[in-house]
């Protein structure tokens, strides 16, 4: 809605209805807490990772290989990275600030995509968050044709923790929590999709099949 008929309705005494973003059915609740606050702007914890098989690649180095900026900076293709399978999953958390919406984007979800000549190579997942670990709201992933609002298609551009929280420099793929009706989320869920990205299946096998994780950072606020 326009702000000028908004402004209209106010000068006849009407309120608009606002839009509901209805939540995720059958999405469960995160399984521990999320105490330990790291003091950046990077995610604070591992939840749960539910690998899909045969996916092991970077399992043996988490938690600490997906917390902190993404690694190497600048260049994308990190091998810094925790890889989902495809139809896996992983729950992070925030102790601190955590995800606040402010003006533009608010989270930026880093994986190891890379630069092709047609844009970029992508294993995409979808983006879940939440702000009491129970409730999550997903942001919109056309993972079945070219990934629009997936994570795992920006390569990373940030050359050190710094620019990694500065939307502008960071590369990765940005989400803004008003999207979902958010104003604030302590928790972000990925969701791997690359097997309707890539439905022959050639990117489902091995060790470091499907989505890989890099990093996870909250715009300052």
């Amino acid at each position: 809605m326009t702000r000028a008929w908004l402004l209209l309705l106010a000068a006849l005494g009407c309120t608009a209805e606002p839009s509901m973003v209805e939540p995720v059915a059958g999405e469960p609740a995160v399984r521990g807490r999320c105490d330990v606050d790291r003091g950046d702007a990077f995610v604070d914890c591992l939840d749960a990772l539910e690998a899909a098989a045969p996916a092991s690649f970077g399992h043996d180095a988490l938690p600490d290989i997906v917390l902190g900026p993404p690694a190497p900076t600048g260049a994308g293709g990190s091998l810094d990275v925790a890889s989902l399978g495809c139809g896996g999953r992983v729950t992070l958390g925030f102790a601190g600030a955590g995800i606040v919406d402010g003006d533009g984007d608010d989270v930026i979800v880093f994986e190891n995509a890379f630069a092709t000549a047609d844009g970029s190579f992508a294993e995409p997942a979808q983006v879940l968050v939440s702000d009491d670990g129970e409730t999550w709201f997903a942001f919109d992933c056309d993972a079945a044709g070219d990934a629009d609002g997936c994570a795992g298609v920006t390569p990373t551009a940030a050359h050190d923790a710094d620019d990694a929280s500065v939307v502008a420099r960071a590369g990765g793929d940005a989400f803004d929590l008003a999207a979902v009706g958010l104003t604030h989320a302590r928790w972000l869920r990925l969701v791997d999709r690359t097997r309707e990205h890539w439905p022959d299946g050639m990117w489902c096998e091995g060790a470091a099949a499907g989505f890989d994780l890099d990093a996870i950072a909250a715009v300052p606020r």
